[in-house]
């Protein structure tokens, strides 16, 4: 078992990396790579014994391994995601990245004539915008003040200067998505291109959507109704907003309508954990988080800012931890290098009258800086 293609990890190099992320705990079915070379070269991971370092961006997703140091254990689960996602709109495009430039969506503001047209939005302007044209959605965007906004938060709210106005993360959950548990690479090819890496094997393939090709995966994890359990996610390369947790049934349709039947309450304080904790070595740092519920989908549910500041012009986030050389909590932008072994870690209760039974946990990150949402999908099992 293995690649499809020789070559498959050298061809991928020159693609651009956009916002990268996943489940670490509970381990996601999209690591479905990880029993695979290279992804199951033992740490600490480099250019030496043929595991792919950090900076060649190959279907690379970095993750703690048990004893704290970078391993491939997460497969390529930071490249299954949702592309050319935008609020008002009914589908994803599956091809542009947007939101910028502002435009297409008022028919007197068309978008300007490009030399090097790229993307399927309005008059294929790239980056280009997700939708165009008459809509049966009426999903609008909700989020306008600062403290909820993660980049440009200066901008006048829906000005033109608000390139990121209608981003998934400004109406959280309203955005339509490709599929709950993300598709290979973003898009279906050979359209797109815009962070839709994903390197071919005997698992899955380029534009594999996760619910159809992803099999159930034991983790051995189980919680109990009415109590409040730990998870966490890593960052591969950042385009701010905010994320939520969900649950479905295993032996139910894996898609939005299901997951929204089951949003999960953050509770207790959020983290930072750097090389598996200190029990590893490492480090950890526990704040107060910023959350909205207000505007969400489903209605009321409670979703997290992602705390790692994407800093870029118009003002972001500050920083949740003082940062050191070894220990950083801060930028992995697009393009630039995340800190392999960061894991970003959350509280979320378990409603007290859930049904006993195997549920899989769908984590949807909605972004803010590109029309993208990220999703991972685990299995758990709930007891009484």
């Amino acid at each position: 078992m293995g690649f499809l293609g020789p070559s498959a990890l050298l061809l991928t190099v020159v693609v651009t990396v956009h916002g990268h992320g996943a489940v670490v705990h509970p381990p996601p079915r999209n690591a479905v790579d990880k029993d695979l070379f290279p992804w199951n070269t033992k740490p600490p991971c480099g250019d030496v014994g043929g595991c792919p370092s950090v900076e060649t961006k190959t279907g690379w997703c970095p993750v703690p391994g048990a004893d704290g140091k970078p391993s491939g254990q997460n497969g390529q689960s930071c490249f299954w995601f949702s592309n050319g996602c935008a609020v008002g709109c009914d589908t994803c495009d599956g091809s542009s990245r947007g939101p910028i430039p502002r435009c297409g969506y008022d028919p007197k503001k068309p978008c300007p004539p490009q030399k090097n047209p790229t993307g399927t939005g309005q008059n294929k302007v790239g980056p280009g915008v997700a939708c165009h044209g008459p809509q049966k959605s009426k999903a609008k965007p909700t989020i306008c003040s600062a403290e909820h906004r993660t980049i440009n938060i200066n901008a006048t709210c829906g000005g033109e200067d608000d390139w990121y106005y209608f981003s998934p993360w400004r109406a959280p959950g309203a955005a339509p998505v490709m599929d709950s548990c993300g598709v290979a690479g973003g898009h279906k090819p050979p359209d797109g291109g815009f962070g839709g890496i994903y390197v071919n094997t005997t698992h899955a393939k380029l534009g594999d959507y996760g619910t159809q090709v992803l099999p159930k995966t034991p983790t051995g994890v189980q919680w109990t109704a009415g109590s409040a359990v730990e998870l966490s996610w890593s960052i591969e390369a950042n385009h701010a907003g905010g994320y939520l947790y969900r649950l479905a049934p295993a032996d139910g349709p894996l898609n939005e309508e299901a997951f929204n039947k089951i949003p999960l309450e953050f509770v207790g304080m959020q983290g930072f954990r750097w090389d598996g904790g200190p029990s590893k070595g490492g480090a950890e740092h526990f704040y107060n988080g910023t959350y909205v519920d207000v505007g969400t989908v489903p209605a009321g549910s409670k979703w997290s800012l992602n705390p790692v500041p994407r800093y870029d012009h118009g003002g972001a986030q500050k920083p949740k931890c003082v940062e050191t050389a070894d220990y950083k909590c801060t930028g992995m932008e697009d393009g630039s290098n995340a800190q392999p072994t960061l894991e970003i870690v959350d509280r979320v209760l378990i409603p007290a009258g859930l049904k006993p039974g195997a549920y899989v946990l769908g984590w949807r990150w909605d972004c803010e800086e590109s029309n993208q949402i990220w999703q991972s999908c685990s299995d758990v099992t709930v007891v009484g």
